[in-house]
């Protein structure tokens, strides 16, 4: 097989890419890279953190304005945590900043931690077992 080094960025649909862009800034410790489109067409926002890059864009054609992760396509996005050390103080910075989430719960594969944006899409912050 040709190689892959590693996921180059995740797309997700919003309904308002500034505001979504404004949140994961905030929230995630991203910064926007880049700005796209305007009021007329689709509007794009890329925003990263080290090697993680999200791009949250909108399609005014969307019938419908709502994330249901059972429907076909993204269940949730899953970015990982070095450390439970690391979790925990990303569980405080969260509630701190007003962020509903879970609490930190285990599974068998590590620890996680859940929220959502401001569009319901959900975000797992995880830590996988040693």
């Amino acid at each position: 097989m040709p190689a892959l080094d590693n996921f180059s960025h995740v797309s997700l649909t919003v309904s308002d890419p500034g505001r979504s862009a404004r949140f994961y800034n905030k929230v995630l410790g991203t910064e926007t890279v880049r700005s796209f489109g305007g009021n007329a067409g689709e509007r794009l926002e890329i925003v990263a953190r080290g090697n993680m890059m999200l791009a949250l864009r909108d399609h005014p054609e969307t019938p419908d304005q709502s994330f249901d992760p059972c429907r076909i396509g993204l269940d949730h996005v899953a970015l990982q945590v070095p450390s439970r050390d690391e979790l925990e103080a990303w569980h405080a910075s969260l509630l701190a900043e007003g962020v509903t989430c879970s609490a930190i719960e285990p599974s068998p594969f590590g620890l996680h931690l859940n929220l959502k944006d401001p569009d319901g899409i959900a975000i797992e912050l995880f830590t996988p077992s040693p």
